[in-house]
C-alpha cells in the first residue's frame, strides 16, 4: 500500500507539471488597453487617429517682368532674326527705348520690342542695361540651324568668355563667345549648308581663366589656349563641337 501511495503522489505530480494541449490560448494585446482570443469577433471603436499629412507647396516660378534697355552705340542693327547672317530691320539710335522680351542660347542676342511695335534681335554686348541680360528667360531663335560647341578645362569646368571666329569657305569671319556654361551658338538661316571652320581667337577679360581682375595672370593650372585650335563642321551639324581649356 506504501508503495502504492508514492507511486500515486508521482504521477500527480507529472501531470501538474505538463504543457495543457486542450486550456485556453492567453490573450494577446490588440490596441492598448485591449485583449482578444484568436476566434474573438471584437474589433476596437475607433483606431487611435493618424497625424495629418500637410500638402508638399509646389511654388510657381517668379513670372519674368519685362523691362527697357537703349542701344549704347548708334546705328545698331535690329535683326531679323539671332545672328549676323540675318538682315537688319531697322538701325537704332542711343535714344531709342526698347522693351526686352528674352534672349538667345548663349545670351549673346537679346529679344526687343521698339516704341511702334517692331520685334527683333540686337546684339546683347550693345545694348544698356541696368539688368543682367544673361539672366531672363530664354528665347528660341525660329527658322535657324546653329553650329554648337562647348569648351571646358582639364577637370570638366566650363569656361566662360572664349571667343572663337566662324568662317565658311570663302566668306568673311565672324566671331562667336562662350556663355557661362561654356556653350557657343552661332545661328545662321537653316537653308544654309556647307564647310565651316570654327576657330580659337581670344580670351576675353570676363572669363573664369584669370586670377583677378586684372586679366593678366592665368589660374593656376592655365597656360592659355584650347586644344585643338580649330575644328571643321558640315552644316546641319551633328552633335557639339568640344574644346578643352589648357
Amino acid at each position: 500500500m506504501r508503495r502504492f501511495l508514492i507511486g500515486l503522489i508521482i504521477i500527480l505530480s507529472m501531470a501538474g507539471c505538463s504543457k495543457s494541449t486542450a486550456g485556453a490560448i492567453p490573450t494577446t494585446s490588440i490596441i492598448a488597453g485591449m485583449t482578444s482570443t484568436p476566434n474573438s469577433t471584437n474589433l476596437p471603436a475607433a483606431f487611435p487617429s493618424l497625424p495629418a499629412v500637410t500638402p508638399t507647396s509646389n511654388a510657381s516660378p517668379t513670372p519674368f517682368t519685362q523691362f527697357t534697355v537703349k542701344p549704347s552705340v548708334e546705328n545698331l542693327k535690329l535683326r531679323s532674326n539671332a545672328g549676323v547672317e540675318f538682315p537688319a530691320l531697322i538701325l537704332l539710335q542711343p535714344t531709342d527705348v526698347l522693351t526686352v522680351l528674352g534672349t538667345s542660347p548663349g545670351n549673346e542676342w537679346t529679344y526687343v520690342k521698339t516704341g511702334d511695335g517692331t520685334e527683333g534681335w540686337c546684339f546683347s554686348q550693345l545694348l544698356d542695361s541696368s539688368v543682367d541680360l544673361t539672366k531672363i528667360p530664354i528665347k528660341q531663335p525660329e527658322k535657324v540651324i546653329a553650329i554648337k560647341g562647348k569648351v571646358v578645362d582639364g577637370i570638366g569646368l566650363p569656361i566662360q568668355g572664349v571667343t572663337f571666329t566662324v568662317t565658311q569657305t570663302g566668306g568673311s569671319d565672324n566671331t562667336v563667345t562662350t556663355d557661362e556654361n561654356g556653350d557657343f551658338y552661332y545661328f545662321m538661316p537653316d537653308s544654309y549648308t556647307g564647310s565651316w571652320t570654327v576657330k580659337y581667337a581670344a580670351i576675353a577679360c570676363k572669363s573664369n581663366v584669370w586670377q583677378d581682375n586684372a586679366c593678366a595672370t592665368y589660374k593656376a593650372g592655365y597656360t592659355g589656349g584650347v586644344i585643338p585650335l580649330e575644328q571643321t563642321v558640315t552644316v546641319p551639324q551633328s552633335g557639339v563641337l568640344s574644346f578643352t581649356w589648357h
